[in-house]
């Protein structure tokens, strides 16, 4: 099973009908619209990109599902989701890296990723569950990767409880998941 399936396992299993869910990387939709299937007609999907290209293949993916109506849709960074999201979310997932497919020197950036976490973990309500793979085999690649470890081991334990997990027989920066689970 791929790290993504598993993301898309842990989501549903937290998300029901009526949730507020943030994607936070939107690159080829498929996040967000496994976001929009699970909070149904009544919840509501964010999903954030840098890339024009990225939203609207989001779009485009939405719509052919009939799911476009669930979801709001940003070109910017990440680190604007606490600007933009006002409610209280149940799940948040995030991607980092680059686009799959597109300009490899287009990636997530430390600054961008650390302050949309704090953000993100704020919004992230009770019982909520967020989400974070990490794919640093690029440059700033292991920088990131490291300041997303460090946020993670600083987050207070009566926050809630913060699991890593990784393919350890894989060569070349095989990729990190981070779920973080809200008391």
């Amino acid at each position: 099973m791929q790290m993504v399936e598993r993301v898309h396992e842990f989501l549903s299993e937290y998300l029901k009908p009526g949730d507020r869910a943030v994607d936070a990387t939107a690159g080829n939709g498929w996040d967000t619209l496994k976001l929009c299937e699970l909070v149904g007609d009544s919840g509501k999907v964010y999903a954030f990109d840098i890339q024009e290209e990225a939203i609207e293949h989001t779009r485009e993916r939405l719509k052919e599902a009939g799911l476009d109506n669930r979801a709001e849709l940003f070109v910017c960074s990440h680190s604007r989701a606490g600007e933009i999201v006002t409610e209280p979310i149940r799940a948040f997932t995030m991607n980092l890296g680059y686009l799959p497919g597109s300009d490899k020197s287009i990636v997530t950036r430390t600054e961008s990723t650390i302050s949309a976490l704090h953000s993100l973990s704020d919004l992230l309500c009770s019982g909520g569950i967020g989400t974070i793979l990490i794919y640093y085999g690029h440059e700033g690649g292991p920088a990131e990767k490291e300041a997303v470890e460090e946020f993670m081991a600083s987050m207070p334990s009566n926050w809630g409880q913060i699991t890593r997990m990784e393919i350890v027989n894989r060569k070349n920066c095989p990729p990190i998941l981070y779920m973080m689970e809200k008391k």
